[in-house]
């Protein structure tokens, strides 16, 4: 809807234009109205209306010196439209030089209203089509302007004027970078896109989108003056805009503040040095650069040691051993704010011997790896926390398929055995049962299982159920008692010491290892 002045001393007058005309038919609203032309220059000066209908004469200031005033005061964008009697056709002529396009007479007809009004509307459409094609074109050329600063490219004569024209009300300049799930990208975009459109309106803020890829993009904020406040108000104001329009979790990052626009490529690298940090610091505000840039990470060349062990209980099919390795590591990443990239290489290495391990065994190495995804190429977009639930996950996963393949290589009677345990063992059977199916003395049964996998029989029933749990609680919004239940325990209380045995957890606590590496 445009908002429409309504100016005329005679209050009959108003009340007869708002009930006899049907502004909402022609796309216009009455947003208020005043009895004199000096009222009538202060509500424009304010709210800055679509249109004024104004009458030409009236105390104080008449319509001709307020269409007048307004023009010299360089609102071009209101369109007026000027009332008036048969007599004062002289007047109505002045007000056709000022650029006044319609003029209504009185008494005024709605036939006649409505023509104007919707002459109005699609002149005001056109206007408004044009002021948007301009400003998309020159947000087109701001952009590839700025980026090409931020890449420490040589600009064009074209990017120079660009650079130009968005300094000319620029006090300083700070380089915001947005980190969120690729499904909500857009959607933060459109946000933050709609804030910039808004332009002064929305507190002043100024900018311009840069550098999108799948799961960032950033801002060149465009602030009020050189100093950290305005820097602050700018990133507080993109920040809420994106916690409004998306309903997962994201982080940003502020780089420095800079003066002009050619010290941006500045502000951008300390943004991305600043990223970094959210390997270990995850907050629900933004981060600055000035809060880190005095910081170090961390070197450990013990680290590769470590690995090694870690690699050596996945051989030996030692999970316990996993489990507390990986969890020794990563607590000293943490407590040395390790660098992160040497993290990542620490956790490629691993899935890298371990999955060469599996394949010499005749496994498909490639098969195990999309099981449990691959998420360290970027390792930046990750926390500490996530990438130790997703190593641990991948490490027990791979201990389990490496046990599998030497089982099925051993045969043999006993391998028979263990292949009717993995068939029955959600079933409460015992070594006697199982002896005479296969005509063996219970107690030499016993001992020779033992001597092939490491554990006795009923070991073994309880790891093979225990796998079954985690890959329910993968999958499976499943509850404890329920698990049991399927897995043939008939004590609930037996079945969580099972599996704090196994896992090195409560089971409350594994369920939320499992949260964190899904989210």
């Amino acid at each position: 809807m445009y908002r429409v002045l309504l100016v005329d001393d005679e209050p009959f007058a108003i009340e007869g234009l708002q009930l006899l005309i049907d502004w909402k038919k022609n796309g216009f609203e009455v947003e208020s109205v005043c009895g004199d032309g000096e009222e009538a220059a202060r509500l424009i000066r304010e709210s800055k209306p679509d249109l004024v209908v104004t009458d030409i004469r009236m105390p104080i200031m008449d319509g001709l010196e307020l269409i007048s005033q307004m023009r010299q005061e360089g609102h071009k964008q209101t369109k007026f439209v000027v009332m008036s009697g048969y007599s004062d056709f002289e007047y109505a002529r002045r007000a056709l030089q000022l650029g006044v396009s319609h003029y209504l007479t009185k008494p005024i007809m709605s036939d006649e209203a409505d023509e104007v009004l919707e002459c109005l509307n699609k002149v005001l459409e056109e206007e408004n089509r044009k002021q948007k094609a301009a400003r998309y074109s020159e947000r087109c050329a701001q952009r590839r302007a700025l980026s090409a600063l931020i890449r420490g490219e040589e600009l064009s004569d074209a990017d120079q004027a660009a650079i130009n024209r968005i300094s000319i009300e620029a006090g300083g300049w700070a380089y915001v970078r947005v980190e969120l799930d690729g499904t909500e990208l857009a959607s933060a975009v459109d946000a933050v896109e709609e804030m910039i459109e808004k332009g002064h309106g929305e507190a002043g803020f100024r900018g311009c989108i840069l550098n999108q890829e799948l799961t960032s993009f950033g801002v060149a904020c465009i602030l009020r003056d050189d100093t950290k406040p305005a820097m602050r108000d700018a990133a507080e104001l993109v920040y809420k805009r994106i916690q409004k329009s998306v309903k997962g979790s994201f982080s940003m990052v502020v780089g420095s503040l800079v003066k002009a626009a050619e010290e941006l490529d500045s502000s951008h690298r300390h943004a991305e040095e600043a990223g970094t940090y959210l390997f270990y610091d995850r907050r629900e505000r933004p981060l600055y650069y000035d809060e880190i840039k005095e910081q170090t990470f961390g070197y450990d060349s013990h680290m590769w040691e470590a690995a090694e062990k870690i690699i050596e209980a996945v051989e030996t099919n030692d999970g316990q051993r996993i489990i507390e390795r990986l969890q020794q590591i990563f607590d000293h990443f943490a407590a040395q704010r390790t660098m992160p990239s040497l993290i990542s290489a620490f956790s490629t290495h691993i899935m890298m011997q371990c999955s060469a391990i599996y394949k010499e065994l005749g496994g498909d190495a490639d098969q195990l790896l999309e099981r449990t995804g691959y998420p360290l190429a970027g390792v930046n977009e990750h926390s500490l926390l996530k990438l130790h639930a997703f190593l641990l996950s991948f490490c027990l996963l791979c201990r389990e398929e490496l046990s599998k393949l030497r089982i099925r290589q051993q045969g043999g009677t006993i391998a028979k055995v263990e292949e009717y345990l993995r068939q029955h063992y959600r079933e409460s059977v015992t070594v006697k049962e199982i002896a005479e199916i296969f005509y063996m003395n219970p107690v030499y049964l016993g001992q020779a299982f033992s001597r092939k996998y490491g554990v006795s029989i009923h070991e073994y029933m309880h790891d093979l159920r225990m796998n079954e749990a985690k890959e329910l609680l993968h999958n499976k919004d499943i509850s404890g008692a329920a698990l049991a239940e399927g897995l043939g325990y008939c004590s609930y209380q037996h079945f969580l010491k099972q599996f704090e045995k196994r896992y090195g957890m409560k089971l409350a606590e594994y369920k939320k290892t499992i949260t964190h590496l899904k989210s």
